[in-house]
């Protein structure tokens, strides 16, 4: 059974070898005569020259067009009114307040406690935009860090709320949070990190 197949296989092969061989020195399958392939008329009129960039210039009416500039967040007028932590907040017509007073986050085996920021946001022009929230540890390193929408509906100000999970942290120490929308900081507002008392 091996010996007949290597032998089919053998043969295949000089079989193709050889058609290949023939076909090549077929002097009729070389291309020795040209013809030049038949014209199509699309029906195309010619154009004729074709004007240039000036005379298009010179025969349209010019419109005068205001400059347009792209303003970032902070010449829009975003301005951070307030940033407070919390465990949980009482909602007024004043804003978000913390239930208990909030001084410091505990950190107990280098993971911090679960708590909440609510940052509050002013904007006269009320226009909605992308805010992003991280918490920086005293080195500068990001330790926690959350992004979503501020809708302005209604009045001038509005509150965004984050609820932070517990996380690993390197230690105590003085905190910032960063807070930027539309890409551009607003500004780093303390927040202290501490030991668990036993």
């Amino acid at each position: 059974m091996v010996v007949s197949m290597a032998m089919t296989r053998t043969v295949l092969i000089a079989s193709l070898l050889c058609v290949g061989v023939a076909l090549a020195a077929d002097p009729k399958l070389k291309g020795t005569k040209k013809e030049a392939a038949p014209k199509l008329d699309l029906g195309m009129p010619d154009f004729g020259k074709l004007p240039t960039d000036t005379k298009l210039e010179g025969n349209q009416p010019k419109a005068e067009t205001a400059p347009t500039t792209k303003s970032s967040p902070v010449e829009e007028g975003y301005s951070v009114v307030r940033v407070l932590h919390g465990k949980s907040f009482i909602r007024s017509g004043d804003g978000a307040k913390p239930a208990q007073p909030f001084n410091q986050v505990t950190i107990e085996h280098n993971t911090a406690e679960k708590f909440s920021t609510v940052v509050r946001v002013k904007n006269p022009a009320k226009r909605n935009a992308r805010i992003e929230v991280a918490i920086l540890d005293y080195r500068g390193d990001t330790v926690m860090e959350a992004s979503g929408e501020l809708y302005f509906r209604g009045g001038a100000e509005t509150e965004w709320t984050v609820d932070w999970e517990p996380t690993g942290v390197r230690g105590p120490g003085d905190f910032q949070v960063l807070v930027r929308v539309g890409g551009n900081p607003l500004g780093t507002f303390p927040l202290k990190f501490a030991e668990a008392t036993k």
